[in-house]
């Protein structure tokens, strides 16, 4: 078999098996980008916890009579019930915040996780760095080799 001959036999076996290899890197991609998307997101539970707080009622011993009970439910109707209702408004409203706070915080965590996973993936670094380009250098080094075949036919080496 002649040096060229070989050099042609070379050069098809490289570029059918870089096409071959190119080919098969694509549909293993569409394949890994399918599993990405169908795995399991990390989502960030909300750390806020219910707070719970008990009234007592403050106990007498001696009776009291209706009109005795309705002057003080009256005078706590004016002194006591605005600042009490303010209070618990300024507490409910910053429980509110705080929860409201920590599941933005919560949310904004998970959409940073996954569009770092997102990138990662996208720049490959999910796959070894030269899987993609083992097909191409294989079908390049064909072609150089059919064209060494090619002058060696010529008689130009």
């Amino acid at each position: 078999m002649s040096a060229a001959a070989t050099l042609y036999v070379i050069s098809a076996v490289l570029e059918v098996g870089g096409i071959i290899k190119t080919v098969a890197d694509i549909l293993n991609a569409r394949q890994n980008l399918r599993d990405y998307i169908r795995r399991p997101r990390h989502v960030y539970p909300p750390g806020a916890t219910a707070a719970v707080k008990a009234y007592d009622a403050a106990a007498t011993s001696d009776p009291k009579t209706l009109e005795r009970r309705v002057k003080d439910l009256e005078e706590w109707k004016r002194s006591v019930l605005p600042e009490e209702l303010n209070r618990r408004d300024g507490e409910v409203t910053a429980r509110l915040e705080a929860r409201l706070q920590g599941d933005l915080d919560v949310s904004r965590r998970s959409v940073e996780t996954q569009l770092m996973e997102v990138s990662e993936y996208l720049e490959g670094g999910l796959q070894s760095a030269t899987v993609s380009y083992w097909g191409p250098a294989a079908l390049f080094a064909g072609v150089v080799i059919g064209f060494c075949g090619n002058l060696v036919a010529l008689g130009g080496i």
